[in-house]
């Protein structure tokens, strides 16, 4: 249709090379897969990473001239009405802002969304990279916030008049990922061992040694646990040695979770929930969608999804001890399962299913 918006769209639209899918490219292709596609012309600039592995920053940075000039050549020569940037932290970051600064320039609409919690660090540690963030927001027409948590942060970088530009869009899911209506069921008392997951990448960041460490604590506490872990990365050989070494015999590394996703989560108990940072995390809401309650980090959008006492329990990031203290409180009252599985089902039911982030996307895409 000839009146459809143009928008240039810069996120994750090809499967990496190692065929472990993220939260940044499920996000990208679920946008333009929807139908918001019959209402707006999306041009696409990848910027898939190759691995969910941590890799060197040098090792990425090859590609970005490709896509920058790409993105030059289309601002220059296409008719686009808007540019849209799906960005990390980091160098992620000044890369895309930098595109939005050169859209701004000829007179584009700019919408950016950063998504992940490693640029508060990288704001703490750069007074330059402080400045340039803001410097981004302030120029750009939307800057999407992953949770309530993100808009306040983001609101002490801004002066307050711009404050109008910082919308919050949770992340969302497919309705696939929910679970049949059936509400989990827990015993009232436990009289088997307590089944712990852990569901996330193999990064130090991610937290994978805490949650080692605070199986070695319920171990040695002789708690009734047993735990398995799904997830790759870096770590993952270091992972099993650490397991070996220390005769872990309450956890076992089972690889990375991709058939089945919905039966495995769901055999589970308890989820910890270890990393030392995020922006939101998909993998976090995928568990709580099919009612598996959570001991989680208090960081990024966690705090908003986690209500302690009510739907989870949150701890401070990096503490081992007091997972395995969660833990032990949850194994003294199992009941609490019963009720954080329910109350996690409804939190994410009312607020993160696709459908619900595609009409957030629409209204704002049509202001531009």
């Amino acid at each position: 249709m000839a009146d459809k918006k143009r928008i240039l769209f810069v996120g994750s639209f090809n499967p990496p090379a190692d065929g472990r899918i993220g939260g940044q490219y499920f996000a990208c292709r679920s946008l333009i897969e929807s139908d918001l596609k019959d209402d707006f012309d999306f041009l696409l600039v990848d910027s898939t990473i190759d691995t969910i592995r941590a890799s060197s920053v040098f090792k990425r940075l090859h590609k970005v001239p490709t896509r920058v000039l790409r993105c030059i050549r289309e601002l220059l020569l296409s008719e686009v009405d808007a540019v849209l940037l799906f960005s990390s932290s980091g160098p992620s970051f000044v890369e895309k802002g930098s595109i939005g600064l050169l859209g701004k320039l000829l007179g584009k609409k700019v919408i950016i969304f950063p998504r992940s919690g490693p640029i508060i660090d990288n704001v703490a540690r750069s007074k330059l990279y402080r400045r340039y963030l803001s410097a981004v927001v302030r120029s750009c027409d939307a800057l999407i916030c992953q949770s309530d948590y993100w808009r306040r942060f983001f609101l002490e970088l801004v002066p307050e008049r711009d404050g109008d530009k910082l919308v919050v869009i949770e992340n969302w899911l497919p309705d696939s990922c929910f679970g049949d209506g059936v509400e989990k069921a827990y015993p009232r008392v436990m009289d088997r061992p307590l089944r712990i997951l852990y569901f996330n990448r193999l990064e130090r960041g991610k937290g994978i040694y805490d949650f080692l460490q605070a199986m070695l604590l319920l171990q040695r506490a002789g708690a009734s646990v047993e735990a398995k872990i799904y997830g790759d990365g870096c770590e993952r050989d270091n992972v099993q040695r650490f397991i070996s070494e220390n005769r872990l015999e309450n956890t076992e590394y089972m690889g990375w979770l991709s058939s089945r996703k919905k039966d495995v989560i769901s055999s589970f108990d308890l989820c910890l929930f270890t990393s030392h940072s995020e922006g939101f995390p998909n993998a976090l809401l995928e568990v709580m969608a099919l009612g598996v309650p959570v001991v989680a980090s208090r960081v990024g959008a966690v705090n908003d999804l986690i209500e302690p006492g009510r739907n989870g329990f949150l701890v401070d990031a990096g503490s081992p001890d007091q997972m395995a203290q969660a833990v032990l409180t949850i194994l003294r009252e199992p009941s609490l399962l019963q009720e954080f599985s329910r109350r996690a089902i409804e939190r994410v039911q009312e607020a993160n299913r696709l459908g619900h982030a595609i009409t957030k996307w629409r209204a704002l895409l049509s202001t531009l």
